[in-house]
């Protein structure tokens, strides 16, 4: 059975690694042409909302963490569906307008088994996350950031807009109004001793493919919310591959080299689709504002 799932699986990532170089409407949607501003580059503004990206490990540490979602409270607690409309309706689940079908892949694709490859140093300080952040946290040193409600880093949730503008394309998040600057002028990154939050983030067109190169980060990012991952350490260097497939699909590829956590570069993949035009606007997303997490997990 153990050597039969190994199989399948490797099958199933491999193909869905070669899928990642489909020509536009191979994800069985009707290709929309894509428009471009007057440089020539594709004009990706808009309202997107993203999947994939993350770090979905094959084995991940235990953890009393893993008994709660990303609201921070037990898995099957006030997190089934909820009323809405007029009535009082359940809202059932829907199907996104532009979900392309199949979906590209989402998630580690290299390396291909999702296990990964990290430095001594690193297991080290991921085991001692995953045993101290829960419950309560051991101390604010291993709390997560977003409990404080600081955004993931250099990636946030939710979704997206995009805006362009001749030598810049910046990405403003719906989650605490994050906001990303890639700058594509020619500039070069600052001096290693001038460090950020996010990073910071240069980029270059190749026909129709955004490559993204991120450095200069505090060493305070993290993975994402509601895991055991502890923070990047300062020498993280992120490269990103933003496809434009079509008006209505991006793929994109993110690539994590940090080197006192990993022994060699880790990929991820993921894509943007449109949201649905003819729903309300993305309602404002805040953390702050009327928060208890702090009060909850230590008690005052």
């Amino acid at each position: 059975m153990t050597t039969h799932l190994r199989v399948f699986g490797a099958v199933a990532v491999a193909v869905a690694a070669a899928s990642l170089s489909l020509p536009a409407g191979a994800w069985g949607q009707a290709p929309a042409a894509i428009t471009r501003l007057p440089d020539g580059t594709p004009d990706i503004r808009g309202t997107w909302v993203r999947v994939g990206g993350g770090l979905n490990e094959a084995n991940p540490p235990d953890s009393e963490l893993k008994a709660f979602g990303v609201l921070s409270e037990p898995q099957g607690f006030g997190q089934g569906p909820v009323a809405a409309g007029p009535g009082g309706e359940v809202a059932g689940p829907r199907v996104a307008k532009y979900m392309p079908n199949p979906r590209p892949p989402a998630g580690i694709v290299d390396p291909q088994d999702r296990v990964l490859p990290y430095t001594a140093e690193g297991r080290t300080r991921r085991l001692d996350y995953a045993k101290n952040m829960c419950c309560p946290a051991k101390s604010l040193a291993y709390l997560e950031l977003s409990v404080r409600c600081a955004p993931p880093q250099p990636w946030t949730g939710g979704g997206v807009h995009i805006m362009q503008r001749p030598g810049q394309v910046a990405l403003l998040f719906e989650a605490n109004h994050h906001t990303r600057v890639f700058y594509t002028d020619g500039r070069r990154h600052p001096s290693p001793n001038v460090r950020f939050f996010g990073g910071h983030s240069t980029g270059t067109w190749k026909g129709d493919t955004l490559l993204v190169d991120t450095t200069n980060l505090d060493g305070r990012a993290y993975f994402g919310v509601g895991n055991t991952f502890p923070p990047f350490s300062q020498e993280l260097h992120l490269t990103e591959e933003f496809r434009v497939v079509s008006a209505r699909l991006i793929t994109f590829v993110l690539t994590y080299d940090d080197p006192k956590t990993f022994t060699r570069p880790v990929k991820s993949a993921g894509f943007f689709y449109p949201q649905n035009e003819e729903e309300e606007l993305a309602p404002e997303f805040t953390c702050h504002e009327g928060s208890y997490s702090m009060q909850n997990i230590f008690g005052f």
